[in-house]
C-alpha cells in the first residue's frame, strides 16, 4: 500500500502541477504579507518594517515574506514602489462629497514606464486607461482641440490648462532649446486621435506645438501617430478591422454575393470598447504606429506657416493650387 501511494504520488507531482502549486503558492505570500503590511500601516502611520518584521516573529507565519524578500520577489527591489503597493491596497472609502462641478481625473504619468498616449475627450480616456498596459502605458486625456500655436503668443500658451499638463507629463521646458533627453519620462509619444477630420485637426494641433516647442522630440524620433480602425466588418463568428475604405470594400469583395455581414463604423475612439481599443491601437504586438519624422524642416515651416498660421490669403493659395489634386471621395465629411 504504501508503495502504491509513493506512485501515485509521483504521478500527481508533474511538472505542470509543481508550476501552478509554485505561481498559487506566490500568490498567498504575496497576499498575506500585503495585508499585514497595510495592517502595520494603518496602526503606525506608515509601512514601519521593524514593527512588521515584530509581527512576523510573534505569529511565527511562515508565509509572511521579510519585507526585503517581498520588494525583491515582486518589485524588482524597489522598496517604494512596495510601500505605494501598500498604500493602495484595500482601500476604503472615508467619505463621499458630491462635487458643484465636473472634474476630469489626469492620469498624466505611470513612473518607471516609457510609453506616454495623447487623447482627446473623456469617453476616449475611460477606454484608453481601462484598455492600456498600465505597466508600461500612461495616458493624458486631453479636452478638445489645444491652442493654435502658430497664432497664440507665448504668454498665453503658459496660461492654457492643456499645453501646462502637456509640459508637466513630459518633463520638459515650454522653450526648444531647453530639450534634454535624459529628463524625457517616454521614450515613445503617441498621439491618438479619432480618425476623422475632427481627429486630424487636434493631431495637426498637437504636431503644431511639438514642432515650433519641442522640435528636437520630432528630430529625435519620440513622436508617433497612432492608427486606429475605421470599421469593423463581422461575419459569422469572424471580424475584420479596416482602416480605410478601401480596406473595407476589398473584405466585403471576398464575400459571396449572398453573404449576412454586419459594418460598424468608428465615428471616435470613444466607441470602442477597451479591449477593441487596446487590439487595434495600443497593443505593441499588433498596434501600427506611424514615427513622425522631418525630411525638409525648410518645406516643413512654411508649410505650418501657410496651413496654420493667421495669414488667410496663402493659406487660401495653397488650397486653389492643390485642392483640385483631392480625391472627394476619400473625404469624411
Amino acid at each position: 500500500m504504501l508503495q502504491w501511494r509513493r506512485e501515485k504520488t509521483r504521478e500527481q507531482w508533474t511538472p505542470e502541477y509543481r508550476a501552478k502549486r509554485q505561481i498559487a503558492l506566490q500568490q498567498t505570500y504575496y497576499r498575506k504579507t500585503i495585508a499585514a503590511l497595510k495592517q502595520v500601516a494603518i496602526e503606525q502611520g506608515d509601512v514601519n518594517v521593524e514593527a512588521y518584521q515584530s509581527y512576523r516573529l510573534q505569529t511565527k507565519d511562515k508565509s509572511l515574506l521579510r519585507f526585503d524578500t517581498f520588494c525583491d520577489r515582486y518589485f524588482e527591489g524597489d522598496k517604494t514602489l512596495a510601500k505605494e503597493a501598500v498604500a493602495n491596497y484595500n482601500h476604503r472609502v472615508a467619505k463621499i462629497e458630491r462635487l458643484e462641478t465636473q472634474v476630469d481625473v489626469y492620469d498624466i504619468e505611470v513612473p518607471h514606464t516609457h510609453n506616454f498616449a495623447l487623447s482627446s475627450g473623456v469617453f476616449v480616456h475611460n477606454s484608453a486607461k481601462q484598455g492600456r498596459d498600465r505597466r508600461f502605458q500612461a495616458i493624458l486625456p486631453l479636452r478638445g482641440k489645444i491652442l493654435n500655436i502658430e497664432k497664440t503668443d507665448d504668454a498665453k500658451i503658459y496660461k492654457n490648462n492643456e499645453v501646462q499638463s502637456l509640459i508637466a507629463a513630459l518633463g520638459l521646458g515650454v522653450k526648444g532649446e531647453e530639450f534634454d533627453s535624459n529628463q524625457l519620462r517616454y521614450h515613445r509619444i503617441v498621439l491618438m486621435t479619432d480618425a476623422d477630420v475632427d481627429g486630424a485637426h487636434i493631431r495637426t494641433l498637437l504636431l503644431t506645438f511639438f514642432y515650433r516647442y519641442q522640435r528636437a522630440l520630432i528630430e529625435q524620433g519620440f513622436i508617433y501617430i497612432a492608427c486606429p480602425p475605421l470599421y469593423k466588418v463581422e461575419r459569422g463568428r469572424n471580424h475584420y478591422y479596416c482602416y480605410s475604405d478601401r480596406e473595407k470594400n476589398k473584405i466585403i469583395s471576398q464575400f459571396p454575393d449572398n453573404a449576412n455581414y454586419t459594418i460598424q463604423r468608428f465615428k471616435g475612439l470613444g466607441e470602442m470598447m477597451p479591449q477593441q481599443l487596446w487590439e487595434t491601437t495600443m497593443n505593441p504586438e499588433s498596434r501600427t504606429l506611424k514615427q513622425v519624422e522631418i525630411e525638409d524642416a525648410a518645406e516643413a515651416d512654411r508649410i505650418f506657416t501657410i496651413l496654420m498660421g493667421d495669414r488667410v490669403q496663402p493659406r487660401r493659395e495653397f488650397i486653389e493650387t492643390y485642392g483640385s489634386k483631392l480625391n472627394l471621395m476619400d473625404l469624411d465629411i
